[in-house]
């Protein structure tokens, strides 16, 4: 089922709130003018009684009053009105009914009493007419007691409501109506920057992420979306990119040792050689071989570390224990570059005691390869509010500015041509970072003329 747009929403909400809105107005001055008309009617009554009193109190005789009928009929107005002046017997002195109804028994208000618009009687006629009465008590001439009864038919009231009823349901459906065009046209019109942002995203694809949605001319709902889209399109780039040059390097880290020993390989099969020259060829190649074993492992570790499949087994560790383990694994190393290794860590630290050790190992192994002859590798603990930094320090040639940035990238080498055997590939500053990631944590490197120093952050906990 396809579902409604936005415009089609928002047009039919706003028509539905106009038409809440306009139907409480028109209730209000439905109820306000049925309340006027009403009043209104309620005084004419009332100001009727008061005048047939006076006229009743200021007359000669009855017989003079009854001679008049048009006089009364002319100060009713019209039809839809009456007029009863009782006697005490029950018979009529004046008697303007023009439906002749019967009317229900009503308590006439004292002759000294004023009336109120709370005297007045609504009462339903069996003809289905609604009446409004009013009785009261009068004085004729010579004192005679006298009932006066003024009342009007409400007919003409429920025919005027009745069609300002109507005139209310036709302006409210015909607001909603045009509420709901004109907000129909005006939420389309409101939403073009919307279509041509999609049209903007359409026209991106895998060979041009490099392209970013405009910004300017943008409203402001959208400018956030706009600038998160670029900000995912600059990570997309950025991703797709450092994966097209990880493959190219990938690629190329693996083809040197094929290389190297399908070369060796061809030349052993095209002479014949002695089973010393052979079990030399076979040496060799194991050390390709383990070239490569190391690079699929190194390059499965990452892989489960960005994807966050390892879990961390955390404890809390002795960090001089730990230095002197990866001292003494690496004392032979040492020897042999004529380096020395100096342990000063301390205290304790919350981390997975092996992806710990293997990214100092990592440092320390880049380390002991790239120190000058004679001098000291240090580890070492420098804590900052919430961060415990371990510091590997060796003295060697100085890295440039522009390499710093790179050195955790995958396969990036300062200097290639110094690949030396049992490297990690290009691999292990890499690993070192990733995981330093699974521990929350950041990794950084300084160097000058007074040394290189490769620093890991673990956040403490409170």
């Amino acid at each position: 089922m396809r579902s409604r747009s936005i415009a089609w929403r928002l047009a039919l909400a706003f028509a539905v709130v106009c038409a809440l809105v306009l139907s409480a107005i028109g209730v209000f001055l439905y109820r306000s003018l049925a309340s006027e008309i009403a009043y209104r009617d309620d005084l004419a009554l009332l100001g009727r009684l008061e005048q047939v009193r006076a006229l009743l109190a200021d007359s000669d005789s009855l017989d003079a009053l009854q001679a008049r009928p048009r006089l009364y009929q002319n100060m009713l107005g019209n039809l839809d009105s009456l007029l009863l002046v009782r006697r005490a017997d029950g018979s009529n002195v004046i008697a303007i009914n023009p439906h002749q109804r019967e009317l229900p028994p009503l308590n006439a208000i004292a002759h000294e009493q004023m009336p109120q618009r709370r005297d007045v009687l609504t009462w339903p006629a069996p003809d289905g007419a609604e009446l409004a009465l009013l009785a009261g008590e009068a004085q004729g001439p010579n004192g005679e007691p006298l009932t006066v009864i003024a009342g009007k038919v409400l007919i003409e009231r429920d025919q005027m409501l009745a069609s300002y009823r109507l005139r209310l349901y036709l302006a409210v459906g015909l607001g909603a109506l045009l509420a709901f065009a004109l907000g129909r046209v005006l939420l389309r019109r409101g939403l073009q920057p919307l279509r041509q942002l999609s049209a903007a995203v359409r026209g991106i694809d895998l060979r041009s992420l490099d392209q970013r949605l405009p910004a300017s001319g943008t409203p402001a709902e959208l400018l956030e979306p706009v600038q998160a889209l670029n900000g995912m399109l600059a990570r997309l780039d950025d991703s797709v990119q450092r994966l097209s040059q990880f493959s190219a390097d990938l690629a190329h880290e693996i083809r040197t040792p094929l290389h190297t020993l399908l070369a060796s390989n061809g030349q052993a099969l095209n002479h014949p050689r002695s089973t010393a020259e052979y079990q030399e060829l076979l040496a060799s190649n194991m050390e390709e071989f383990e070239r490569l074993k190391r690079m699929a492992e190194n390059l499965m570790f990452l892989a489960r570390a960005e994807q966050a499949e390892r879990a961390l087994d955390l404890r809390t560790l002795e960090l001089h224990e730990v230095g002197n383990e990866l001292c003494d694994y690496f004392e032979a190393l040492a020897d042999d570059r004529n380096v020395r290794l100096e342990n000063a860590l301390h205290g304790e630290l919350l981390a997975d005691q092996q992806l710990l050790q293997r990214a100092l190992g990592n440092l320390l192994a880049n380390a002991v390869r790239h120190a000058d002859e004679g001098t000291l590798i240090s580890l070492r603990r420098h804590d900052e509010p919430g961060v415990c930094w371990l510091q590997v320090h060796n003295h060697g040639p100085v890295i440039a500015p522009e390499h710093l940035g790179k050195l955790f990238d995958r396969f990036y080498r300062v200097d290639p041509s110094r690949t030396q055997p049992g490297d990690s590939g290009g691999l292990g500053l890499a690993i070192v970072q990733s995981i330093l990631l699974l521990h929350g944590g950041q990794v950084r490197v300084s160097s000058n003329a007074s040394g290189t120093v490769f620093e890991l952050g673990f956040v403490l906990s409170q």
